[in-house]
């Protein structure tokens, strides 16, 4: 909990400052009782209409200042909660960039949208009462019962009557409320999982009819929350009247056993009056330190989830090493990972070298591991076991940042953000001018946009498939990287398309290495090295040829997609293939 302290530490004046205009505004409110049975037992008593006139105009200078204490109290209190809200946000989000695969497996993206919006409001929220309301409630309250004792009357006992009273509710409602809290905020955990996959999932739903199954599940978990909600508050709202009734209750013993001690002289007219206030504002106090009781559960649950993120150890972190040599290169070494909680390695002794000039490629069925093997260059994941050596040295020993400047990294889905061609070219590089935009444009075969300010639309709705991926393979470019990985980010390009890009991609040996991975045996053909995975192992790794000749696995892929492959083998020629795009067939040229 230390952790959501931090953000105070900027507003202690401020905070300063709330305690003493608290502290003006109870003392205020502490005084008035008091002028008002003067006004009565002496001014009216003796019919003096100046101490009418003076204790009035006191008592009006007291409500003045009390007016501007509550306007300064609840302006301090709205900016310092306020900015509280967004350090704690910021520190949330930032925690949140630094998470790794691994975390965000284990707190799921739904609950950290959640966590950093609706957790953290929560806490916003108590922190304004915390200065308006809670600190105010029992300083007012024990003022009042100093001031009450002062009086002198035996009525006390109605008091203490009256707090039992309160008390039995207030305890009622608190143990059926407060269970409740935790499994409201993990329904809104669960309604924005299920509305982040509807609408993610909104082209297949419509494609398979799927509409009306989706609005009944969704409408479930709606309906769910709805009710326990309306338990929660059901119950929680029968405190208002219910303490409204003993209120009046004690208002009404107050006057009736007043009156008897008024009619003996026992106890003057004012004082019963100003005896009055004083027990409503010890009730109305203990009133509002129940209901902030109640609320104490569910600040505490957004409390906790949003330590549990702050106080999440980053299971990557950086290394002493802040510069990496000009060409370098990575070597795997007997590289095995597996994700958390399987039984099962999705890699196992994984060895292959990438350095510069030279183009790898990656192929192998569904869940082989090649994906994984590009996530742990970046180190987006660890490794388990085995190294991965950057110019010799393990890659753990360099800081993330100077790992990933060298690399250009290419992920499976197009992923575009909200703005414009410039801005998501610029991610890549975010000083490039537009003469660099324009020429990675044109490698990635961009030639569908009219300016570099055309608008993408969020989730770059407004771009096709194939569009996004070339734009993406732009901004992938223009980073300048030792280390380009692509990871089956041609699969939306025809093979027209593709050939154009991959001719332009070639530039890029002359300085970098080149990882690519696809289940196209065209895209990956012509590299320098091909590595053939299966179930996380590497069964073969060769040239093209080589691969056809001497590797079942690969040439089964290659017959799977290519007819008459065969004719792909030829000995004692150097060929030149060209793509019919037409038919899929690859025809040699030049024997």
């Amino acid at each position: 909990m230390k952790q959501l302290l931090k953000p105070l530490k900027k507003s202690i004046i401020q905070i300063s400052l709330i305690l003493i205009f608290l502290l003006i505004n109870v003392y205020c409110n502490l005084t008035l009782p008091s002028y008002t049975a003067d006004i009565v037992d002496i001014g009216i008593q003796n019919t003096d209409f100046n101490y009418i006139i003076n204790v009035g105009t006191m008592m009006m200078i007291m409500v003045l200042i009390g007016v501007l204490a509550t306007i300064a109290l609840s302006y301090l209190s709205s900016k310092v909660s306020s900015a509280y809200g967004r350090d704690l946000r910021k520190m949330t989000y930032e925690k949140i960039l630094k998470f790794s695969n691994f975390e965000l497996n284990k707190i799921s993206r739904s609950s950290l949208i959640t966590r950093n919006t609706n957790d953290v409001y929560q806490i916003q929220t108590f922190l304004a009462m915390l200065f308006t309301t809670i600190l105010f409630a029992p300083i007012l309250g024990i003022g009042s019962i100093v001031k009450a004792l002062e009086l002198g009357t035996n009525l006390l006992w109605i008091i203490v009557v009256t707090f039992i009273s309160v008390a039995i509710p207030l305890g009622v409602i608190f143990l059926k409320a407060v269970p409740y809290f935790k499994i409201i905020q993990e329904l809104i955990d669960k309604i924005n999982q299920t509305s982040r996959e509807i609408l993610i999932g909104m082209p297949v739903i419509k494609a398979f009819i799927r509409q009306d199954y989706e609005e009944e599940r969704f409408d479930k978990t709606n309906e769910e929350f709805k009710s326990v909600n309306l338990y929660v508050f059901k119950t929680i709202f029968l405190l208002m009247p219910t303490m409204t009734l003993i209120l009046n209750i004690m208002i009404v013993l107050i006057l009736y056993f007043g009156a008897y001690d008024a009619i003996n002289g026992e106890i003057l007219t004012g004082t019963i009056i100003a005896f009055i206030q004083y027990s409503t504002q010890i009730v109305t106090s203990f009133l509002m330190i129940g209901g902030f009781t109640i609320m104490i559960p569910r600040i505490l649950v957004s409390g906790r989830r949003v330590a549990e993120v702050l106080n999440t150890e980053i299971s990557i972190s950086d290394g002493p090493i802040d510069k990496i040599d000009d060409n370098p290169t990575i070597i795997f070494k007997n590289v095995s990972y597996r994700y958390p909680e399987s039984e099962k390695e999705t890699l196992k002794g994984i060895n292959f070298k990438l350095e510069k000039g030279k183009t790898t490629a990656i192929i192998g069925g569904t869940g082989s591991g090649k994906s994984t093997i590009l996530n742990l260059i970046p180190r987006l994941q660890d490794l388990t076991s085995g190294e991965i050596l950057v110019n010799g040295k393990n890659i753990k020993e360099y800081k993330l940042a100077t790992l990933r400047e060298k690399i250009s990294y290419t992920p499976q889905k197009a992923i575009l953000f909200q703005g414009t061609v410039r801005s998501n070219i610029q991610v890549g590089r975010k000083d490039a001018d537009d003469e660099e935009i324009k020429k990675a444009l044109d490698m990635a075969q961009v030639d569908f946009i009219e300016s570099l300010d055309d608008e993408v639309s969020q989730g770059a709705s407004n771009f096709s498939g194939g569009q996004k991926q070339r734009l993406q393979l732009a901004r992938a470019i223009i980073s300048k990287g030792a280390f380009y990985l692509f990871d089956d980010c041609f699969s939306a390009l025809d093979m027209n398309t593709e050939a154009k890009v991959k001719e332009k991609l070639k530039d890029l040996k002359e300085t970098s290495s080149i990882l690519i991975i696809s289940q196209r045996i065209s895209t990956i053909m012509d590299a320098d090295e091909i590595i053939v995975l299966d179930n996380g192992e590497i069964v073969d790794k060769g040239s093209h040829d080589y691969l056809y000749k001497n590797c079942n696995i690969y040439k089964e892929i290659v017959s799977s997609q290519i007819e008459d492959a065969e004719d792909l083998l030829y000995e004692n020629t150097k060929s030149s293939f060209t793509i019919d795009t037409n038919s899929i067939n690859i025809s040699r040229e030049g024997k």
